[in-house]
């Protein structure tokens, strides 16, 4: 073998080359971003359309449903999502990932581009734009001070904003809370009727006052003079002294209005309380700082935390900055622990190569494979843009023992050639040329069976193949190491002549015991085939017994949430409630929680859940818990207690849940009732909250629907309008700038620039009598009560209304309760709703994290048949038997044993991670049975040994390489599965246990089902015939 025969003659050649993947490795280890989960962007475009004054089934008709149509024809769309809500209409489109996001951007806006002529006149242009559903902040930034709620968000918006913006990584900065500024001009009801001046006709005076123009250039001789208008209100007196025109004469805008340097309505607000110092403050602005896709989480912070003492010093003074969260310290903790755990697994490896190898210069040989491995493939990671997660280190970690199996299986040859006098070049070389189909054949098995996942479309191959190319190219490069740094090592400094101190001795005494020991037990099992088949069919029976026991006992998940400290909960009161009320009740959910001493600061916004759920009765309180080492609680338990002590708070629902869930975001379970009829949905869904109220181990179950909002309607009185000379565009605009206010143009200060607001004083329109007193002025200077141009009326409204796929749909979400796995839960959900005989063109589907589990299995089981597959034929062509293979495959229902029971005893479930190790441990466990089988064949083909002896001697000389590879595998993964360091172990803790507990149940009945089976099928001709080959 070239590769062998150079590493030995050419020991400076190989330490250079080996060398250079080690320096370039390590600057590659260096410059890798850090990110918790791999970076898998889902392309996704929203477009939303602002339709003033419309309601929601207006804004369904008119706009939603035309751009439904419109952007349906689009391909690759996985799903559409719309929402007609309260004046706008926004819709969400998911593209499948092979989609380029820019491009379905672009044809989304022609699709758009070619109706805007049917949408209504008084709507906006929509807007279309990419989402990154991966841009949320990685760090929140608490503005609190002395200082006016205006003074605040202008420092937070005008200074703040700008200074984070300009931090290398940072996309954007979302501000919430304050009070932003606007001018306003207010009007009283009696100052209309003496001045007789309508709301509409004095917006157009302000806007036509208030304007800068360029008014061209001319040249004198060779010099250049532009003209320009500049006629903008300099100062707020200005536009007090600002003379209007009215039937009296001109008046000035004071003489009749309030000009106020006042503050938008508002309608979020922000509470911070902080639990180790007891401070509570109302008065705050939320910075949330989020990182561009490009970015480094962990350096972006580290920056931002540079810049803080900075920009704290630019601050007027009785202002301050506090950082409340910063998820790059989960984001480094998780990394640094699974890091961790592969240093401790490679210090556990190398104690057991010590105690086996019993040579301290053997150790060193076999040990030098892993670290080299590890750091080369760091080179690979960079060079295939993967970033340092939790993912692609997990696939180092499973690595490590699999690092050493090549070279232990190549030291363990050599050493058995030293023994019969060979010198140490020639046993290195004949030692690693034995074992090459053996170590070809378990390396390229490895790394087989990750093709299928790193080939995976779905959103859950994009997750794994990340790990999948992790472990590739370490496997890769111990395979490369195991032909090169192994051999040379051995021929330079394995002593010439073996000598063995007492610990050696006694310990090689004990494995030559073992071997012997194995070498009977062998024996009297291929005593005859009557009894090798005893052997297989109570292994047979073993798998089935397990499979019945506990398999069925065994729960599904997506992914297993992490302790990160963060819980959430999402407060909406009754249609009706302002925000002082929903604040009340905030306040007194914050009373109770403050009392827990596991509470470390809690962060509430008041106005709004998420951009989809706002309103005056909505609220969502951050709680961040103290570090899991400080409190003996994990969040099902803290989830749980909060749960029981605010259950009794009147007239609000209350949902307690993780604060950053993995997956798809949004609640763990979503299913969507479809349908034509709002009418027959809100039936059908009062059916499923009946049928599925008391589904064991479901919690928070909600649903979309909700009951009509209270409105004031105006309906106008056409015939009244048309005597009156009034047009409804008119009374529409009155009663807007009446009540909500008017922006007519802007008002400019020091470079920054602020909405001019005309509107009605709020005592003039605080009841329903006074809303239709609002004075409506006809041209002609006539006054109308807003009740003599049109009916006010009481009405019920729809607070949103949501489509799926261009359906009606009402959407469910709820969430498992503590320790009750996803899919036992949706299981039962599922049986109920298929007892449902839903009628014709109404149906449910499942989405969000639920959806994703579901293709998971599918994409898994298809992965996990297809890995079995190619194993088969990659063994079929190494070992050039169509029959072998399939010994070497019943290792997998061995390993299937130990998978269920280990994950039964330790209650974990089947989620992307345990089933990631199912498909691994395919490529893993039959290394040990394609070492037996190789060395067999060689004893029966090139020596003409007869198969029960070829058996019975080679698996016993095989026994030590087998048990010393498996150990270091199964102690390379031990710190996963005790979940060694706390960050992410919930994700790294099934990888463990199902690996450990398939190999060690597949090796043990390895070592005697497989020589059974070869036995059984061996046919008695070919035995002690020698095979010449060309």
């Amino acid at each position: 073998m070239i590769l062998a025969k150079t590493s030995i003659n050419r020991p400076i050649l190989t330490t250079m080359g080996i060398f250079v993947f080690l320096i370039f490795g390590l600057l590659a280890y260096f410059s890798l971003n850090l990110d918790q989960m791999p970076d898998v962007e889902i392309p996704y475009v929203t477009v939303q359309t602002v339709y003033p004054g419309a309601g929601p089934k207006e804004i369904e008709t008119l706009v939603t449903k035309r751009i439904e149509d419109a952007v349906s024809t689009v391909s690759q769309i996985e799903s559409i999502n719309s929402y007609s809500l309260d004046g706008v209409s926004i819709i969400i489109i998911e593209f499948s990932l092979s989609k380029d996001v820019d491009v379905a951007n672009q044809e989304v806006k022609d699709k758009i581009d070619a109706i805007l002529n049917d949408l209504p006149d008084a709507s906006e242009s929509p807007i279309i734009q990419k989402v990154d559903i991966r841009a949320f902040p990685i760090i929140d930034i608490v503005l609190s001070g002395d200082l006016d709620p205006r003074e605040l968000y202008r420092i937070a918006d005008k200074t703040l904003k700008d200074r984070f913006s300009q931090i290398q990584g940072v996309a954007r900065v979302d501000i919430t809370g304050g009070q932003e500024r606007e001018i306003r001009v207010i009007l009283e009801n009696k100052d209309i009727y003496e001045n007789l001046i309508s709301m509409p006709q004095l917006l157009q005076i302000l806007a036509a006052h208030n304007m800068n123009m360029p008014g061209g250039y001319f040249q004198i001789d060779d010099q250049e003079f532009t003209v320009r208008m500049d006629g903008e209100f300099e100062s707020l007196e200005a536009i007090e002294e600002l003379q209007i025109p009215t039937p009296f004469g001109y008046k000035k805008l004071r003489q009749f209005a309030a000009v106020a340097d006042s503050g938008k309505d508002i309608r979020q607000r922000t509470v911070y309380f902080d639990g180790i110092k007891e401070f509570r403050n109302e008065n705050v602005v939320r910075l949330g700082i989020v990182k561009s896709a490009e970015g480094n989480a962990v350096e972006v912070a580290d920056a931002v935390k540079e810049a803080l003492p900075e920009i704290q010093a630019s601050l007027p003074s009785g202002t301050s900055l506090e950082m409340v969260n910063d998820e790059s310290v989960f984001i480094k903790s998780t990394v640094d622990d699974t890091m961790s755990n592969i240093i401790l697994g490679i210090i556990f490896t190398s104690i057991v190569l010590l105690v086996f190898l019993s040579d301290f210069r053997s150790t060193v040989i076999v040990a030098l494979s892993m670290p080299t491995s590890i750091i080369s493939t760091f080179l690979l990671l960079q060079a295939f843009g993967l970033t340092l997660n939790m993912m692609t280190l997990m696939g180092l970690s499973v690595s490590v023992g699999v690092l050493v199996a090549n070279s232990v299986v190549v030291l363990e040859n050599i050493f058995r050639h030293k023994k019969t006098g060979m010198d140490n070049k020639r046993s290195a070389y004949t030692g690693t040329t034995e074992v090459l189909v053996a170590v070809l054949a378990s390396t390229l098995t490895n790394i087989v069976v990750f093709l299928p996942i790193a080939n995976m479309s779905s959103m859950v191959g994009r997750f794994l193949s990340e790990l999948a190319l992790a472990a590739s190219f370490a496997t890769i490069f111990s395979l490369i190491f195991s032909f090169t740094l192994t051999p040379m090592l051995a021929s330079l400094i394995l002593p010439q002549k073996l000598t063995y101190g007492k610990l050696s001795s006694k310990l090689n005494d004990i494995f030559h015991s073992w071997d012997n020991y194995y070498q009977k037990l062998l024996a009297k099992t291929l005593a005859n085939k009557k009894r090798a088949l005893i052997v297989i069919v109570i292994s047979f029976v073993l798998f089935i017994a397990s499979t019945i026991i506990y398999a069925p006992n065994i729960g599904f998940e997506f992914m297993p949430n992490l302790d990160d400290g963060k819980l959430k909960v999402e407060v909406e009161l009754p249609e009706g409630y302002n925000l002082y009320e929903t604040a009340e009740v905030l306040s007194n959910i914050e009373n109770r929680l403050k009392e827990y001493p596991e509470v470390e600061y809690l962060l509430t916004n008041l106005g709004k859940i998420s951009d989809l759920n706002t309103g005056s009765n909505m609220a969502i309180m951050s709680i961040q818990l103290v570090d899991q080492d400080e409190r003996d609680a994990g969040l099902d338990e803290m989830i749980s207690t909060f749960v029981n002590d605010l259950s009794n708070i009147p007239n609000a629902r209350i949902l307690i849940d993780y604060g950053s869930g993995m997956g798809m975001g949004g609640a763990p379970i979503q299913f969507y009732l479809l349908g034509q009829d709002l009418d027959v949905l809100e039936e059908w869904k009062n059916k499923i909250v009946t049928e599925l109220k008391d589904v064991p181990g479901l919690i928070n179950f909600d649903n979309s629907s909700r009951a009509g909002k209270p409105e004031i309607t105006i309906f106008p009185k056409r015939e009244k309008l048309a005597e009156a000379g009034i047009t409804v565009q008119e009374i529409a605009l009155t009663l807007r700038a009446a009540i909500a206010g008017l922006e007519s143009s802007k008002y400019r200060e020091l470079g920054e620039e602020y909405d001019i607001t005309i509107t009605l004083n709020d005592k003039n329109v605080d009841t329903p009598e006074e809303v239709g007193d609002i004075p409506v002025v006809t041209q002609s200077g006539v006054v109308y009560k807003m009740a003599e141009l049109a009916d006010v009326n009481f009405t019920v409204g729809y607070t949103k209304i949501l489509h799926r796929d261009k359906y009606t749909t009402v959407q469910f979400t709820g969430s498992p309760a503590p320790d009750v796995p996803l899919g036992n839960v949706t299981a039962e959900i599922d049986n109920r709703l298929s007892s449902l005989d839903f009628p014709p063109g109404y149906s449910y589907i499942w989405g969000g994290n639920v959806k994703m589990m579901n293709d998971m299995i599918a994409d898994m089981l298809f992965a996990f048949v297809l890995a079995i597959l190619l194993t088969y034929m990659l063994l079929a062509a190494i070992l050039e038997s169509f029959l072998q293979p399939f010994f070497i495959l019943l290792t997998i229902p061995l390993a299937m044993i130990g998978v269920f029971a280990s994950l039964f005893h330790t209650n974990i479930s089947f989620g992307i991670t345990s089933l990631m190790a199912l498909i691994m441990l395919i490529g893993i466990v039959v290394n040990n049975a394609i070492l037996m089988l190789d060395y067999t064949n060689q004893l029966v083909r090139d020596e003409g040994r007869p198969v029960k002896e070829a058996l019975i001697q080679a698996c016993p000389t095989k026994l030590k390489p087998i048990l010393m590879s498996t150990i270091a595998i199964i102690l390379g993964m031990l710190p996963m599965a005790l979940g060694i360091g706390d960050a992410g172990k919930e994700m790294r803790m099934p990888l463990g246990v199902v690996s450990i507990g398939g190999l060690i149940v597949s090796t043990i009945l390895t070592l005697f089902v497989i020589p059974a089976f070869y036995y059984i099928t061996s046919r008695k001709k070919s035995e002690g015939v020698i095979v010449d080959k060309i």
